[in-house]
C-alpha cells in the first residue's frame, strides 16, 4: 500500500464513528471494499439501502446493534451478519463501550468510498445536520447517487428526485465541492 493508516482513517462527528479502509475496491480489483468501524458510544447511522451490494459487519469488541427490515440484532464479539443488497437496515452503538467491527462490501464500491470520505469531510467542516443529512440538498443528491444508497423515513419521497438533483449539481459543478474531501483512489 502506498497510502499511511493515518491517511486512510476518516471520522464523522455526527455519527461518532471513525472508519479506516483497508481495502479499497481498487485494491482487490472490485471484490470488495473493507473497512474498520470504531463506534463510540451513542454512534449511529438511519435505515436506508444500498442498490448494488452486500454489507457484512463482523464484531471484534463491543455491541453493534443492526435492523435489517424488521429484524433486530444484537451482534457481540465474533458475531457477524450481512446486510443483501436492497435491504433496509441502520445501525448503532447503544452502549458505554466503543464498538470496533469490520465492514465488508461484496462487491467492493469506490462510489461509495467517495461518499463515505465526502461525507465525513462535510460532518467535520459542519455541514452536515444532527440527524446526519448534508446541509446542502445539492450534497445530499450527489452522496445518495454516489454512493448507490438510498434514504428511507419520512423523506424516502425524495429519492427519485434526489437522481434529478444529482444531475442538476452536476451540470451546475455542484460535484467539485467534494473532490477536495477525495483522499484515496
Amino acid at each position: 500500500m502506498t497510502t499511511n493508516t493515518l491517511q486512510r482513517r476518516f471520522y464523522n462527528p455526527v455519527q461518532k464513528d471513525y472508519v479506516t479502509f483497508l481495502e479499497t475496491c481498487k485494491e482487490t480489483k472490485g471484490k470488495r471494499t473493507h473497512g474498520l468501524l470504531e463506534v463510540y458510544s451513542g454512534g449511529k447511522v438511519n435505515p436506508h439501502y444500498h442498490l448494488s451490494f452486500s454489507e457484512t459487519f463482523i464484531v471484534r469488541s463491543g455491541t453493534l446493534h443492526l435492523q435489517m427490515d424488521k429484524q433486530k440484532l444484537v451482534l457481540q464479539a465474533g458475531e457477524k451478519a450481512t446486510v443483501p443488497p436492497n435491504t433496509l437496515h441502520a445501525w448503532s452503538n447503544t452502549s458505554k463501550e466503543t464498538l470496533m467491527c469490520d465492514v465488508i462490501l461484496e462487491p467492493g464500491n469506490q462510489g461509495f468510498e467517495k461518499a463515505l470520505q465526502a461525507g465525513y469531510g462535510l460532518a467535520t467542516d459542519g455541514l452536515i445536520h444532527p440527524n446526519g443529512m448534508p446541509k446542502s440538498i445539492w450534497h445530499l443528491a450527489l452522496l445518495v447517487e454516489l454512493s448507490e444508497t438510498k434514504i428511507a423515513g419520512g423523506i424516502h419521497l425524495m429519492n427519485g428526485l434526489l437522481g434529478l438533483l444529482a444531475r442538476i449539481a452536476k451540470w451546475m459543478g455542484r460535484d467539485k465541492d467534494l473532490e477536495k474531501y477525495y483522499k484515496l483512489d
